[in-house]
C-alpha cells in the first residue's frame, strides 16, 4: 500500500509539475507532503517505469492497475489463490500478513458485492494470467524432470556398458507413447527401456496418469517405466515404477462411467 500511494502520490505531482523529472519530484513531495514518511517512494520509482502512464491516479482503476501490474511482473504465491474465486480468495488472505493485500483490493473496488461488469472482467483476465502462469511452470518442471531422466539414463547406460544414447522422444514425438527411450541390458543386446516421465510438488507426494498414458503404459507391459520426480525437497527425488507396480492402483470403468485422470500416490500402499 506505502508504495502504490507513493505512486499515485508521484503522478499527481508529475501532472501538476509536467517539466520536472522523477528525481526532482521526489525531494519536493519529502518536503512539501504531510504524509511523505508513510510513502515507499523508492518502490514507487519503480512502479512508476512498470505501471502504464494511462493510470488513472485519481480514480479506483489506479488501484487496479497497480495491482495487475505487480501480479503480472512476478505472480506471488497468495496471487495463485485468485483461480479459487473471488470470495474463497480473500477467505485465504485472513492471516496479519496479508492486510495491506486485502486493504488494497478493498480500495480498488474489487470486493464490493454485487460485482459490477467490469469488476467481473478483471477478476477473469486476473484468473487466466495466473493460469496461463501456472501452466508455464508445469511445463518447465515437467521439462526439467526429462532432463534429469536423461542425465540419469546416460549415466546408467555408461554403468551398464551399453554404447547407446538416451533419446528425447517427448521433444520429436509426441504420439510416441512414452518420454525418454533408454535400453537395459538383455541376453542377446540392449532392450527397450521406454520412460514416461512425470514431476510432482504434492505433499504428500502423487502423480496423475491421464487414460491414455495408462493405456500405452499397458500396451508396452514390461518395457515400460515411470519415472517420478519429486521437486518439493531440497533436491529433486526419483522414484522409478513398472506397471506391475501402478496397475493395482489404477481406478476402473463403472456403469456408463469411464476415468479420465487418476492420481496415484507416489508411496504405494501394500496390496492384497
Amino acid at each position: 500500500m506505502p508504495a502504490f500511494e507513493g505512486l499515485r502520490v508521484l503522478r499527481q505531482y508529475g501532472a501538476d509539475w509536467p517539466d520536472a523529472v522523477t528525481s526532482e519530484l521526489v525531494p519536493l513531495i519529502r518536503q512539501v507532503e504531510a504524509t511523505a514518511d508513510s510513502l515507499d517512494l523508492e518502490a514507487a520509482i519503480f512502479l512508476h517505469e512498470q505501471v502504464s502512464r494511462d493510470a488513472p491516479h485519481g480514480s479506483v482503476g489506479f488501484y487496479r492497475e497497480c495491482i495487475s501490474t505487480v501480479i503480472l511482473l512476478d505472480v506471488p504465491d497468495w496471487a495463485k489463490l485468485v483461480t479459487l474465486g473471488r470470495g474463497m480468495f480473500i477467505k485465504r488472505l485472513r492471516d496479519d500478513e496479508f492486510r495491506d493485500v486485502r486493504s488494497l483490493f478493498r480500495q480498488a473496488k474489487l470486493l464490493d458485492d454485487p460485482p459490477e461488469l467490469d469488476d467481473v472482467q478483471w477478476w477473469d483476465a486476473l484468473q487466466t494470467h495466473v493460469r496461463l502462469q501456472r501452466d508455464l511452470e508445469f511445463n518447465k518442471r515437467a521439462r526439467d524432470a526429462e532432463l534429469l531422466s536423461l542425465e540419469r539414463e546416460k549415466a546408467e547406460l555408461a554403468k551398464a556398458g551399453i554404447d547407446k544414447a538416451p533419446v528425447w522422444m517427448a521433444i520429436d514425438d509426441n504420439t510416441a507413447g512414452y518420454d525418454v527411450l533408454s535400453y537395459w541390458p538383455g541376453e542377446y543386446g540392449p532392450r527397450n527401456k521406454l520412460i514416461e516421465v512425470k514431476s510432482t510438488v504434492a505433499n504428500p507426494p502423487s502423480f496423475t496418469l491421464s487414460r491414455n498414458e495408462w493405456e500405452q503404459a499397458k500396451k508396452f507391459g514390461d518395457a515400460f517405466v515411470f519415472h517420478i520426480w519429486v521437486f518439493s525437497g531440497d533436491k529433486p527425488r526419483l522414484y522409478e515404477k513398472t506397471v506391475a507396480e501402478v496397475g493395482p492402483h489404477m481406478p476402473e470403468d463403472v456403469g456408463k462411467g469411464r476415468w479420465k485422470n487418476a492420481i496415484i500416490p507416489l508411496k504405494l500402499p501394500q496390496v492384497g
